[in-house]
């Protein structure tokens, strides 16, 4: 090759990124598995899409051109730098500095083996967490490594990247990281980036950023789990990973930790107490959160159609700790299955408030019981005084209860004997619990929906039924 036809070829891919993945990309082996670059129609369709989207955030399987596609990035603008003498500065963030450090360090050596990049300049040569190249000397291109818990706030610069922000290497990120990092993001990575954002990473809670449809409305999100069709037998990358090659890490790791690096299932929904489907499956999108006028309308209508009005009802109120809402759920026990007829969050909402609004529950609706977390005492001098309706049955929160309540509660599902209210807030609560009946605590709550659903089963040992876990 001439040196004008390296130099058209440079120029061009310093325009096209799916043409310089291919063509100098490719040529950075010592990073590389076998020392060979694995091309296909998914590496081009991912590449098309950085380069045409300045704001992009992608879900993606494991090994599958995640942190690849940044090295390759910034190399392109290397490149660029060549023809537009222009200095750019670039923060590359992990969850850690010292993963960002790995990742900056992973580009060097790409650049370093890569005969393209013949005649760059390293001004920071013996730097582990910070590149700055120049071909000419004085204009430059510079990343820093940075840590998302860990860096100094006030950072304004061209581009940034952002891989793996909610991945711990050594542990599951306990939930109260998760919601700093989730604030991180929306608060100081969003406005830092004054041309270029790229987010790559694997969920842990239905309540990540990646989820916030409000957080990414200016990005282009895609969620891309390495198996398209198990039916068709159809992946994601069958150059670099086949239907085999997969099935046979999914044996290797087992389902539920395939489901998390493979198939891009949140961590925490892996490990959920509930069964997603079968949940969805009991909500009907029909049935109505009756207000107190509406019922008196309903009852009224089944009095004209002599329709039984008198089934027996029962609710749950999950108190809440202090900045977490209460819930309140009441259910109507109709032809075997418990119906949900109402639900109320409570958000910032008093005890006393939350009461006056239970109490005209118990009134309208005719409940006959309402199961309450007891467990701190909130109530217990309004229990001792008589000033506490006798509807009201306090339940004190034990390893036993809490198994016994979840598991009628997880049955009654299996069965299809509950119908449940089509609100999304809730469906995702219940869903973060996991198998230890464990939750984050997220901007929508801590699993209080879940609990107060779980309490309202509490009646069933009161009949005499076997609720007790296995």
């Amino acid at each position: 090759m001439t040196d004008g036809e390296r130099v058209q070829a440079l120029l061009r891919a310093s325009k096209d990124f799916p043409y310089f993945i291919e063509q100098i990309f490719s040529e950075s082996k010592d990073i590389l598995k076998h020392g060979v670059w694995t091309h296909g129609a998914y590496v081009n369709d991912i590449a098309t899409w950085m380069q045409n989207n300045p704001k992009t955030m992608r879900v993606s399987a494991k090994d599958h051109m995640k942190s690849m596609s940044f090295y390759a990035h910034i190399m392109q603008k290397i490149i660029k730098l060549y023809f537009s003498q222009r200095s750019r500065e670039i923060n590359y963030f992990s969850y850690k500095q010292t993963m960002a450090a790995y990742h900056i360090a992973k580009i060097k050596t790409a650049v370093e083996c890569n005969p393209w990049f013949n005649g760059i300049i390293d001004q920071k040569i013996i730097a582990e967490s910070a590149i700055s190249y120049s071909w000419d000397g004085e204009h430059s291109l510079t990343v820093n490594a940075k840590g998302l818990l860990e860096f100094k706030r006030g950072i304004h610069c061209p581009d940034v990247y952002v891989d793996d922000a909610l991945q711990d290497p050594e542990n599951k990120m306990i939930p109260t990281k998760i919601n700093r990092i989730n604030d991180v993001i929306k608060n100081q990575i969003l406005d830092m980036a004054q041309e270029e954002l790229h987010v790559v990473g694997t969920a842990q809670t239905n309540s990540d950023f990646f989820f916030d449809q409000n957080l990414t409305s200016r990005f282009s999100v895609r969620i891309l789990p390495a198996v398209i069709s198990d039916k068709e037998r159809k992946v994601l990358w069958p150059e670099w990973m086949n239907y085999d090659e997969l099935m046979a890490k999914k044996k290797e790791r087992g389902e539920k930790v395939f489901n998390q690096e493979y198939l891009c299932s949140p961590v925490y929904a892996e490990n959920a107490y509930l069964d997603k489907e079968k949940l969805l499956a009991t909500v009907v999108a029909t049935n109505k959160n009756y207000t107190f006028s509406e019922w008196e309308k309903e009852i009224e209508r089944r009095e004209k159609k002599e329709e039984i009005t008198d089934w027996d009802k029962v609710a749950g109120w999950d108190l809440g700790k202090k900045g977490h809402p209460a819930h309140f759920s009441v259910f109507e026990k109709r032809k075997g299955k418990r119906i949900q007829i109402h639900e109320r969050w409570f958000d910032h909402v008093d005890y006393n408030a939350q009461i006056e609004h239970i109490d005209r529950a118990i009134e309208v609706f005719g409940i006959q019981q309402v199961f309450y977390d007891a467990t701190r005492g909130e109530l217990d001098m309004m229990e001792e005084t008589g000033s506490l309706r006798g509807e009201y049955e306090g339940v004190h929160f034990t390893f036993k209860s809490k198994h016994s309540m979840a598991n009628a509660f997880n049955s009654a599902i299996e069965k299809k004997e509950i119908e449940l209210l089509n609100t999304t807030r809730s469906i995702n609560q219940y869903l973060i619990v996991n198998n230890d009946l464990q939750a984050p605590a997220t901007p929508e709550g801590h699993a209080d929906c879940f609990w107060s659903t779980a309490l309202s089963f509490r009646d069933l040992e009161a009949e005499g039924a076997d609720i007790h876990f296995a």
